[in-house]
């Protein structure tokens, strides 16, 4: 009996040590490796073999599951490996990112524009494409918050009215942060008349003639409470445009407008040139007024004025000082009829009005730029009567009494002129 009982207990053993040992010879699935390489993100939009990312494996790659890149976010990617008739599941986390920046396209990286003209940005930009959301939509510069994401807008300073280079910034944020930035380059610049071959082929102009009994003066005291900033041409059949009327410059000192002060001298000089036996037009006697620079030459082509007499007052650095006189210059392509008269006239009254003033000549300039004397028919200048950005000036023009003196030297210079 316990013979066969020693038996039993030595098969049973047998049996479970055998069992162990195949156990441990069996593949089980732990046994399968597969490893990916250290990929955690992928771009947006590209094109994906999820194949790609494996480093190592044990066995033969039966399934693996595809992503959508064009899907922002995390996705689940599952690969089932096959080995010795065992079959593992495998799952791996990876995110479609997208970390390009927008796509600005501009129509030119630079332009050149004619100074006073109006200039509209967005007509350089031809697209803002960014590749995970389409065209973005424009956004004024002042709308733009902190956080703000998925638009384009642009940062500009251009002054039109002042020649200068200037640097315009384009900038697009797509809905994921990124960033681009893009300049456009504008040049304001005064451009250049164009006279035809016609025209220079044509004899000059007959020059104005004076009449010596002619004593009617047209003084326009320069600019007005209120600028106007439309544009007009700066002489007949010019291109070229300007502003009607601008506001002036403000005394440094005496903060009062320059338009201000040019009436007030304006007025003086009037009742000074009555006293004397002129016929005396003044294109405006108030502030509330609104007379472009070319109605303001008009007023003295209909009345025949033997002189037109443009009053304003000069800005600039705090240490210049000075006044001088404007002419058209001699070759003036709409008015050189009447240089030879108007350079006279500017050289009159400089020498008289600094004599009277005390006020240092700068002497006379010639010009072709301004329109109040380029649609002139009769005989047209301007004085810059002092720098009312110089306190010693500004206070000396803001005077009554000295604005008297101003009057008087003025009204000598045009009694020289008939002589």
């Amino acid at each position: 009996m316990k013979r066969k009982i020693g038996i039993v207990i030595l098969g049973i053993i047998i049996v479970i040590g055998g069992y162990l040992i195949y156990d441990q010879m069996r593949f089980k699935s732990d046994d399968i490796i597969l490893e990916l390489n250290d990929v955690k993100v992928i771009e947006y939009g590209e094109s994906f073999d999820p194949l790609t990312l494996i480093k190592k494996c044990s066995g033969e790659v039966i399934y693996q599951e595809s992503i959508d890149t064009t899907k922002i976010g995390k996705h689940k990617i599952t690969f089932v490996v096959k080995e010795n008739q065992v079959t593992k599941e495998f799952a791996f986390e990876i995110e479609v990112r997208d970390t390009k920046a927008p796509d600005i396209t501009l129509t030119k990286e630079k332009d050149s524009i004619e100074l006073g003209s109006q200039l509209n940005i967005t007509q350089y930009i031809k697209s803002v494409k960014d590749n995970a959301d389409g065209d973005l939509t424009y956004k004024k510069d002042k709308d733009v918050k902190s956080g703000d994401v998925g638009f384009y807008t642009y940062h500009s300073q251009v002054d039109t009215q002042k020649n200068g280079k200037y640097i315009v910034t384009i900038i697009a944020i797509d809905k994921s942060g990124n960033k681009a930035k893009k300049e456009l380059a504008i040049t304001v610049q005064k451009k250049k008349e164009t006279v035809s071959n016609q025209q220079r082929n044509q004899s000059s102009p007959q020059q104005y003639k004076a009449n010596p009994n002619n004593k009617i003066i047209v003084i326009d005291p320069g600019h007005q409470g209120k600028g106007n900033s439309e544009k007009e041409a700066i002489g007949p059949g010019s291109s070229t445009k300007k502003a009607k009327v601008t506001t002036g410059t403000t005394g440094v000192s005496s903060r009062k407008a320059e338009s201000q002060i040019n009436l007030e001298i304006g007025l003086k000089l009037r009742t000074e040139l009555q006293s004397r036996g002129y016929t005396v037009i003044m294109t405006r006697t108030t502030q509330n007024v609104n007379l472009s620079n070319q109605q303001r030459a008009e007023i003295g082509n209909k009345n025949n004025a033997a002189a037109v007499i443009h009053l304003h007052c000069d800005g600039g650095e705090s240490s210049v000082r000075g006044a001088h006189t404007i002419s058209p210059a001699k070759n003036n392509p709409y008015c050189s009829e009447i240089f030879k008269a108007s350079s006279k006239l500017a050289q009159s009254i400089i020498q008289s009005y600094s004599a009277a003033t005390g006020i240092k000549s700068r002497g006379v300039s010639y010009r072709n730029d301004l329109t109040g004397i380029n649609w002139s028919q009769v005989p047209s200048i301007y004085i810059e009567m002092g720098f009312i950005s110089n306190v010693s000036e500004d206070k000396l023009l803001a005077d009554s009494s000295f604005q008297n003196k101003c009057a008087k030297g003025i009204a000598d210079g045009i009694d020289k002129y008939f002589q």
